[in-house]
């Protein structure tokens, strides 16, 4: 390769680099929040990871079942495909900063609600099918099923959250901080819905202790 070709390249690869640092450096807080959420929107990780740790996004510190269904990357780009929202102000100070944000996304305690519906049906069908009894994969298979089909329905309700997402500036960049008021209205409150789903499991085991 001639030298005047490589020295030109090495120059416009320098030129872009100083430029995108340059963005970033000068990107706002709003500007932030509107990126972040725009990407996760699209499931575009590579851009999401610069402003949110998907990891703790998407972590809802639950062993159950159901988290099996929020892991898998389909349920999670249906939902957060839903997601929508509007920058409605914004206050910065030093290096931290927060944007109130009005985020809106389906209403997952109307999913799950019928989710465990519909998965218990299945349960009780299945126990009574004595040879044809459907096997452990299977049964994993149609309720998965299900979850996609309900979060794909064009008639889900919405909710909506208003949130005040917290920013702290690292390095050249601004980072939302994951807490679980952001993360809730991110996932159209799953979140509430998994507390309330095990508040609701202690108190019937509690009972039920107490009645042995």
């Amino acid at each position: 390769m001639p030298k005047k070709s490589f020295k030109f390249m090495v120059l416009v690869f320098l030129l872009n680099f100083v430029l995108t640092s340059c963005m970033l450096f000068n990107e706002t807080p709003e500007q932030a929040v509107t990126n972040a959420l725009n990407a996760l929107k699209s499931s575009d990780w590579e851009i999401a990871r610069k402003y949110v740790e998907d990891s703790e996004l998407l972590d809802t510190s639950s062993d159950s079942e159901n988290d099996n269904l929020i892991q898998d990357e389909e349920s999670i780009n249906l939902i957060l495909n839903k997601l929508s929202f509007k920058v409605i102000s914004s206050a910065k100070k030093g290096n931290t900063a927060t944007v109130k944000t009005e985020i809106t996304n389906i209403d997952m305690s109307e999913i799950i609600g019928e989710y465990l519906l519909r998965g218990l049906a299945i349960a009780f069908q299945n126990s009574f099918s004595g040879e044809n009894e459907k096997s452990e994969e299977e049964k994993n298979a149609e309720t998965k099923q299900i979850f996609i089909d309900l979060l794909n329905r064009e008639d889900n309700k919405t909710r909506v959250s208003t949130v005040d997402i917290k920013l702290s500036r690292h390095e050249n960049s601004w980072k939302i901080e994951v807490d679980e008021e952001f993360q809730d209205a991110v996932l159209g409150g799953l979140v509430t819905v998994k507390k309330d789903l095990e508040k609701s499991f202690n108190s019937w085991q509690e009972s039920s202790d107490s009645n042995d």
